[in-house]
């Protein structure tokens, strides 16, 4: 057992300063993918236009965020560069490790385990929003390291287990593009004027909307959605929170089939008016009752009238092209969060097909739903084999 500090170099120094002009991989918190430890969509600069105010690293360094919320939701990537050097944002604790001492692929395995997360969250210092991870929390964090060549056996193993969890995933994706390709074959690209179709202000066709509660998490209570529950157009359900409430607000914020979820406030731009419908049976292997469950305050929830429009037919629309569009329009700027209110939300111009159309929407993407399904239990059983082998490796039984 080693201190990280003893076998690699954190926020190491730049050694060799390029020239103005040669270009260099710009990195943005955005760019790191905090589901798979990658980092997608990086830029060629020149040095000279990002040289000032940002974070030096290089190729096959590993990056941690060290600022709320990124690095408790997994902000953590090895630097897989186009270029020899990289630079980015300065949220970014840079570790270089020692080559004799400590393989890359194996530490970024180890500082993406949850319990590292949650021991770094706890040495957080700052002020709320703007909490961040010290350099003292990594240096000192210890780490196993048995010899280099079976630390790369047990980077390999997990590797190879990742990859399939990142097929899987793909798959989840390509069914997502389906789910799209059938709402275009059937409506098109429906935005604001487009012939033939009416449209009418999201308030008109709402029966109310409603924040959720503002009530900490707590051991008992109801079961919370939040905004990490709301994702990629539907719930996820991996990491749910329980909330306490009296009955009248439970009366007030329980959740019925059809209810629209939108996320109301984000750091990011693209999170806010993320959208998903809540219906009982996607929530029916969690394990809490299905016609209990409530949502936290940085959600709307929208109750439509389904005598004029359908909640998936609207979920869709939402999360298209012309959606999302409409809502990031609505979006207001704050202390560096975006934020989304109900007058926002219901002045988003929603279109109105005939009800038989929108039903029979619904009936083709439910096929599509149930594949889903199927694919996502798939996937948890991956996410479960990985974390046991993570454990047993970073044990030394692997």
């Amino acid at each position: 057992m080693s201190k990280l500090g003893d076998v690699a170099s954190i926020n190491p120094k730049l050694v060799e300063r390029p020239s103005s002009e040669e270009l260099v991989s710009f990195v943005s918190m955005s760019a790191v993918d905090a589901v798979t430890g990658t980092i997608k969509n990086g830029k060629d600069r020149p040095f000279g236009e990002v040289s000032k105010g940002y974070t030096f690293f290089a190729h096959e360094d590993v990056l941690v965020a060290k600022i709320t919320p990124c690095f408790e939701n997994g902000k953590i990537a090895q630097a897989r560069l186009a270029h020899s050097m990289g630079v980015g944002s300065t949220e970014f604790h840079v570790i270089r490790p020692k080559g004799s001492q400590l393989d890359a692929r194996y530490l970024l395995h180890f500082l993406r385990r949850p319990a590292v997360r949650v021991a770094g969250e706890r040495r957080m210092t700052g002020s709320a929003g703007q909490r961040r991870v010290p350099e003292s929390f990594l240096a000192s964090l210890p780490i196993p390291t048995p010899p280099l060549p079976d630390q790369r056996r047990v980077a390999e193993v997990l590797d190879r287990a990742d990859e399939l969890r990142v097929k899987r995933r793909e798959a989840l994706a390509h069914l997502d593009n389906l789910t799209q390709s059938i709402f275009l074959d059937m409506f098109g690209d429906l935005r604001h004027g487009t012939p033939g179709h009416e449209f009418k202000p999201f308030a008109e066709v709402v029966r109310e909307f409603r924040y959720g509660t503002s009530k900490k998490s707590a051991e008992t209570g109801y079961p919370a959605l939040r905004i990490p529950n709301v994702i990629g157009s539907t719930l996820n359900l991996t990491d749910l929170k329980t909330v306490p409430a009296t009955q009248a607000e439970f009366d007030r914020l329980r959740l019925v089939d059809g209810d629209l979820l939108f996320v109301r406030t984000n750091g990011n731009p693209d999170f806010v008016g993320r959208c998903a419908a809540f219906y009982q049976a996607l929530v029916k292997d969690t394990g809490f009752p299905t016609d209990q469950f409530l949502y936290a305050s940085y959600l709307i929830r929208a109750r439509v009238d389904e005598r004029r429009v359908l909640p998936t037919f609207i979920q869709q629309f939402m999360s298209g092209s012309a959606g999302r569009a409409s809502l990031r329009d609505r979006c207001k700027t704050s202390a560096g969060q975006y934020n989304l209110n109900t007058a926002g939300l219901g002045s988003v111009q929603v279109p109105l097909p005939p009800l038989r159309q929108q039903q029979e929407f619904v009936d083709r993407i439910s096929q599509v739903r149930t594949l889903r399904g199927t694919h996502e239990a798939s996937l948890a059983e991956m996410d479960a084999l990985f974390a046991s082998l993570q454990d047993r490796a970073f044990r030394g039984l692997l």
